[in-house]
């Protein structure tokens, strides 16, 4: 008499795990990295018992297993959900955090009381692949809509409502380069009427900066929410991942449209001063260097050396500070300059330079 219920069972799950296969097959078709507008789920508010809930626990379990991410983060996700309209009551975070480190689930998860996005991924891979998805509590209940965005690591997650009292949800992503981590922001809209959340905005490298860190804060004067500290390569200067940069801090506030940069300020450092001293060398920009300088005679020494010819790139040190008062540079080949800084106003001045030997390297 078992048998008849298992093949029912077994045809059950390979009906939903179809269904939930050509979701996910919807979601991915022309998937090219970049979060766009994907509808809610059209699934019911229907609350599925614990003991269902543990048997589609075991088919994501497999998945997983099987490296078949796509799906299981699919079964995953539906999962979650089934589990906070259990807990109606409790933070939609909080619950999807515990939850699925009671699963053993791999997840990324941020948000606010009544809204969350959770970043799923192979416990055995995590660098494979990654699904987020939102989550949200409203009058009706909970509800679960997929975001495009395989590979990204989510970082965070802020709301608020615009002037019209329309919800907005910032994301914050980060991705990968050879060059270190690069942070992404896409800004959604809730729209009336549509059942789910409209992607407004992306932030990428040419809005934060390229490469570096970025944060939500809390909102505080001008309503900024988001900080950027971030750097571009440097031209005439050999920078690696770790080496020291010059960064560029960007605050963002809220808008009705989105998030729009507030301002922008360079962060100073004695690297910071060679470099704009170079660089103004090179261009023959004599009045901008002299500012560098403590002395002008530096100016005449640097010009001497030639300084400003393009003779190979530029490095620090190996282990060096750029906020150390004493640097040393090498350049090309064969080039190191053991050099001096000091405090001049509210940056630093160049107070002395000298050829020195590259055994340091």
């Amino acid at each position: 008499m078992t048998r008849p219920a298992v093949a029912s069972r077994r045809c059950a799950v390979v009906s939903t795990t179809v269904a939930l296969a050509a979701l996910t097959c919807a979601t991915l078709v022309g998937c090219d990295r970049k979060p766009r507008f994907v509808p809610a789920d059209a699934d019911s508010i229907a609350v599925r018992s614990p003991d269902s809930i543990a048997f589609y626990v075991e088919d994501a379990r497999e998945h997983w297993e099987s490296a078949d991410g796509a799906a299981a983060a699919t079964l995953s996700a539906r999962i979650v959900l089934d589990d906070l309209r259990l807990h109606d009551s409790q933070p939609l975070p909080q619950r999807s955090r515990n939850f699925l480190d009671s699963l053993g689930f791999a997840a990324e998860v941020v948000g606010e009381s009544a809204i969350a996005a959770v970043n799923f991924f192979s416990r055995s891979d995590p660098s494979g692949g990654s699904w987020p998805y939102l989550y949200w509590r409203d009058e009706a209940g909970v509800h679960l809509q997929a975001l495009e965005g395989s590979g990204l690591k989510l970082a965070g997650l802020t709301e608020r409502r615009g002037s019209d009292r329309v919800p907005h949800a910032a994301l914050l992503f980060t991705r990968g380069t050879p060059r270190g981590q690069q942070p992404v922001v896409f800004v959604w809209r809730q729209p009336a009427g549509i059942g789910g959340w409209k992607l407004i905005q992306s932030l990428g490298a040419d809005s934060l900066g390229g490469v570096g860190t970025a944060e939500f804060v809390a909102p505080g004067a001008n309503n900024v929410v988001l900080m950027a500290r971030t750097y571009r390569n440097t031209p005439r200067f050999e920078e690696c991942a770790t080496c020291p940069h010059i960064y560029h801090v960007r605050r963002f506030h809220w808008t009705d449209d989105g998030l729009a940069t507030f301002d922008e300020q360079i962060e100073d450092s004695p690297y910071r001063s060679f470099v704009q001293l170079i660089q103004a060398l090179a261009v023959n920009d004599r009045e901008l260097a002299a500012t560098l300088v403590t002395d002008p005679s530096l100016l005449e020494a640097a010009i001497e050396y030639g300084w400003g010819e393009s003779r190979g790139m530029w490095r620090m040190s190996p282990g060096t500070d750029e906020r150390a008062q004493e640097i040393v540079f090498f350049r090309g080949n064969q080039e190191a300059y053991r050099v001096q800084f000091s405090r001049q106003g509210s940056g630093w001045g160049i107070e002395g330079f000298q050829p020195t030997t590259r055994s340091i390297e």
